[in-house]
């Protein structure tokens, strides 16, 4: 058996003993999916440490619903209530993740009605007055950034089917963010596996890069039009010819923090680097800043040294990889990233559960951040479109849900026809 194997076959054994601890924890689970019924700090806190890969949630919005539970979230009659409740939440979320995990948050928006006054009158200033948008979403993002998480992205969720308004002095919503948020600044994330077709095709631009087309109008012509106008062009102004290049070249700000987690694990200096190199110091700390403005790449040549100096291990193996090619610029084989905008219609809820995902949109996200046969978590259940989407992916899942109307309603409808009483 070779090592390699032997690493998966021990990690795979861990993984099945933290998902029998999960499972035998609550009396409603199965081979895939395990529900707790009871509040979402509570169960959390119940949980093994580093036993989740990923999360996929929409707590109760704000002043939005009341489903007669004292302990539920949502019914605070502050907001900075609301949003402290949710960080306690998401700190314990953030225990029960493995380092690589994954958290896709989804909160919508909300205004003031009343409430706040002065002297019997609304504020004159503040954002805590009467019509004012409260802009929860990212108030609790936030609060969550200042208690640690990353947040890598801020999605939206784009509801071509809204219901309409009947305000008159503002527009009707149609949207809600989704926030991307990461335990750690390295994490998993399989972006090849949500690629979308391309909007255009490749072989339209080999062959007016052939053609030697670099001019006019091309009238009559979209597709030579949509290349005119796009960087693609650079390859017939140029010339053909062959050039290096990394298409998977990492973010140059991560590769510093790799290079500068290296010269203080060896116990050297930036200086020192540069002087072994026999390069400009000016030159060399370019590949150790953190910052936008000055963090640069190594050369090919310049990277290799470096590996060999600072004894670096593979974790950018892949990513500095370079590859010799025309200079023609192609499409992704895999297809396009397909941004940060979900345009996925609002589906019917429950009978209970109004506030229900998409289950297209769950399915597109997990996707990403679920590892195979990893362990997806949903703290606000509701119906569970969280743990459908988790289980058609092949994951497992741990869902839970203060009302046990709507644990009864995810077990008997998308798990299958079980005989049990939630106690």
């Amino acid at each position: 058996m070779t090592k390699t194997t032997a690493d998966q076959n021990s990690q795979m054994g861990q993984a099945d003993r933290v998902w029998k601890q999960i499972r035998s924890a609550t009396r409603i689970s199965g081979s895939d999916y395990a529900i707790f019924v009871g509040d979402a700090l509570s169960v959390l806190s119940g949980l093994p440490s580093e036993s989740v890969h990923t999360c996929l949630t929409s707590p109760p919005y704000w002043g939005a619903r009341d489903y007669g539970n004292s302990k539920q979230i949502g019914l605070e009659e502050s907001l900075d209530d609301y949003i402290e409740n949710l960080v306690l939440v998401f700190r314990e979320l953030r225990r029960v993740l493995v380092k690589t995990g994954t958290i896709w948050l989804n909160i919508g928006d909300s205004y003031f009605h009343g409430g706040i006054t002065v002297a019997g009158k609304s504020p004159a200033k503040g954002w805590k007055r009467n019509k004012q948008l409260t802009l929860t979403p990212f108030r609790v993002a936030l609060a969550l950034e200042e208690d640690g998480w990353w947040i890598r992205n801020t999605a939206v969720w784009h509801k071509p089917n809204a219901m309409p308004s009947s305000v008159k002095d503002r527009l009707t919503n149609c949207w809600e963010p989704l926030f991307l948020l990461t335990k750690s600044d390295r994490y998993f994330f399989d972006l090849d596996s949500i690629r979308v077709p391309h909007r255009t095709d490749d072989r339209v631009e080999w062959q007016r890069a052939l053609r030697g087309v670099t001019n006019g109008k091309a009238k009559g012509q979209k597709n030579l039009r949509v290349w005119l106008n796009s960087p693609r062009h650079r390859a017939t102004i140029e010339g053909m010819r062959n050039i290096r290049r990394r298409p998977n070249a990492p973010n140059s700000i991560e590769l510093a923090r790799y290079l500068r987690e290296a010269i203080e694990k060896k116990g050297v200096s930036i200086n020192w680097v540069a002087k072994e190199l026999n390069l400009p110091f000016e030159r060399t700390r370019h590949y150790f800043r953190t910052d936008e403005i000055g963090s640069r790449l190594p050369p090919e040549e310049t990277w290799e040294r470096l590996k060999d100096l600072l004894d670096l291990g593979d974790d950018f193996d892949e990513a500095m990889e370079v590859e010799v090619g025309d200079n023609v610029f192609r499409n992704h084989p895999k297809g396009r990233n397909p941004g940060d905008l979900f345009s996925v219609a609002v589906s019917s809820g429950s009978s209970q559960h109004f506030a229900t995902m998409p289950v297209s949109l769950a399915r597109t996200t997990l996707r990403a951040t679920l590892p195979p046969t990893g362990i997806c978590i949903d703290p606000f259940m509701g119906t569970g479109t969280t743990g459908v989407a988790a289980l058609e992916l092949g994951g497992r899942f741990v869902g839970i849900e203060l009302l046990k109307e709507f644990a009864q309603e995810f077990v008997g409808n998308v798990v299958g026809k079980l005989n049990f009483a939630i106690r």
